[in-house]
């Protein structure tokens, strides 16, 4: 008797976390990120924030959060904001993690493009056939997406997203999904901020430089 409720536990639990899932997916157009909810989560952001700056060095690659109250609107993934730059401009969020995956991606891409042997087939130095040499290993290897989500837990940025969901009744690989999308929106962020060439050094040294060396010894 106490199996087949402990198991009834289990599938109410699982079906809840489906439906918490289901909900925070299927929202066609996204809540406006109010004020009132980053004022009573503002310590905790800024925990976040200023844990992923120690952990990826930002100061040692002279990176810098010009606007933290504006950076941590990133954390919000499932909700719509707009982040203003010191300059009078700004940025939807969804534009700034559109642009920090694609700089991301471009930015591995070049990394692989180095690391394999030179071959006849290189041009103009570069191995563009990089792919067909990785087709002996893991599959998540050769996925760019997983490979960032990788780099995060390697560097314990998980949870660095803010979801309307208790942590505890969201699928860590919804959990996961959302906190690349927030790194995302804050390397956008930090790209239109900071000097082009001190990014691309950030980017190449703590991100890239990082997935390789455990794509060739992981």
């Amino acid at each position: 008797m106490k199996l087949k409720i402990h198991s009834l536990s289990r599938q109410m639990s699982v079906c809840y976390k489906n439906s918490v899932t289901e909900s925070i997916l299927a929202r066609p157009s996204p809540p406006v990120l109010k004020k009132r909810l980053l004022t009573r989560q503002q310590d905790g952001n800024k925990l976040r924030i200023n844990n992923m700056i120690e952990r990826l060095e930002f100061k040692k690659h002279g990176i810098k959060c010009q606007n933290i109250s504006e950076i941590i609107k990133c954390l919000y993934p499932t909700k719509f904001s707009r982040l203003r730059l010191g300059n009078g401009s700004s940025y939807r969020n969804k534009q700034l993690e559109k642009l920090g995956r694609d700089l991301l991606l471009l930015t591995v891409n070049q990394t692989f493009l180095n690391l394999f042997k030179k071959s006849q087939q290189d041009i103009a130095g570069f191995d563009f056939n990089f792919g067909a040499k990785m087709n002996y290993m893991s599959s998540w290897k050769k996925n760019h997406l997983s490979l960032i989500r990788r780099f995060l837990k390697w560097n314990d940025l998980i949870d660095l997203a803010r979801l309307p969901a208790p942590r505890s009744q969201v699928p860590q690989r919804i959990q996961i999904a959302f906190d690349q999308k927030t790194f995302d929106a804050i390397i956008g962020y930090i790209s239109v901020t900071n000097d082009p060439e001190a990014v691309n050094g950030f980017l190449k040294e703590k991100v890239a430089k990082q997935i390789a060396q455990n794509i060739i010894l992981g």
